[in-house]
């Protein structure tokens, strides 16, 4: 598929700083034995750019992802620089990033919010009609909401949905009122949040990118980083949206980032191009080894996702 915009051929360019390169494979997943089984990989996209943070749509065959795109800025009238005549606009290009949307069954591909500023993150609200991202502007990392139409798009409606929280690195939603943030800073913190009234709640601090729901269950859980350097470790705990506890499951294994969640509610994380799973009603086994990736993403893998019906799976792959 090809996500690059067109470029006019008038225009005097001036490139940016380049986006990490990543790409998606989605494949077919299974249980066996209660082992988790990888089958049929292909790549969902094949290009240099940022293809990351993918997410599965609650159907189970169509998903949305964060896309590096190229946008033109007009810059201000630099006289005659680079063979420019006299008042001609110098346009600079950027990478964005913009949210996809694709459906496995039949190929299409959407761009649903389209705009100037990067967004990141693409999470399905509760009520499932609109979905949020972090949208980057001004120096700002806020969190805002789209309309869900692959058929349309409405970045004129988008809007803002916190105002006073800044900046904020992922999320995750509770409910259709709460929602927990990665809030960057000196360190990074947990944040419960309230949409309603725009209050917040420190729930814990020097936490991981990664935060979901924990399937079949009403529980939420995040990372968050004991030590430092080389031995540094990530705990993934559970939080109880309506106690208020946190517990610690379990500690990602050594060299893993990122966690997710497969659909029958085994915890699944990547090391290098290997492949874990972690089953939290049998943690005596701690983190089992399910497939070897390197075929496909001999670079590693970093995040990863499954659908809610533990049929397909999505990896990023380091380019």
């Amino acid at each position: 598929m090809k996500l690059m915009t067109g470029l006019l051929s008038v225009m005097i360019f001036s490139a940016s700083a380049k986006m990490p390169g990543f790409d998606i494979y989605v494949g077919d997943v299974e249980l066996h034995d209660n082992r988790l089984k990888v089958s049929h990989l292909k790549a969902l996209t094949k290009r240099s750019e940022y293809d990351n943070q993918p997410l599965f749509m609650p159907d189970g065959d169509t998903l949305l992802y964060t896309a590096a795109l190229t946008s033109k800025k007009d810059g201000q009238k630099d006289g005659q620089k680079d063979g420019q005549k006299d008042g001609q606009k110098r346009v600079q290009m950027a990478e964005q990033t913009d949210s996809i949307f694709v459906s496995l069954k039949t190929g299409q591909v959407s761009n649903l919010t389209n705009s100037i500023e990067s967004e990141y993150s693409p999470t399905l609200m509760p009520a499932g009609k609109s979905f949020s991202v972090i949208r980057a502007a001004d120096n700002k990392q806020k969190l805002w909401r789209y309309p869900l139409n692959p058929e349309k798009q409405f970045s004129e409606l988008a809007s803002e949905l916190l105002t006073n929280i800044n900046p904020v690195g992922y999320h995750a939603w509770v409910d259709s009122n709460r929602v927990m943030l990665f809030v960057l800073g000196e360190p990074n913190t947990l944040q419960l949040v309230d949409i309603q009234t725009q209050t917040s709640q420190v729930l814990d601090e020097n936490i991981g990118p990664s935060l979901f729901a924990i399937p079949l269950s009403s529980l939420m859980s995040y990372t968050a980083s004991i030590g430092k350097g080389e031995d540094i470790q990530w705990q993934l705990k559970s939080y109880h949206p309506e106690t208020g506890q946190i517990e610690r499951l379990t500690t990602l294994p050594s060299g893993a980032y990122y966690y997710a969640w497969a659909g029958n509610g085994y915890a699944i994380a990547a090391v290098d191009s290997i492949l874990m799973q972690w089953d939290k009603t049998n943690t005596d086994k701690g983190w089992q080894t399910f497939a070897d990736v390197s075929d496909v993403c001999p670079k590693g893998v970093t995040r990863l996702a499954t659908n809610s019906n533990n049929s397909k799976i999505a990896l990023v792959c380091s380019l």
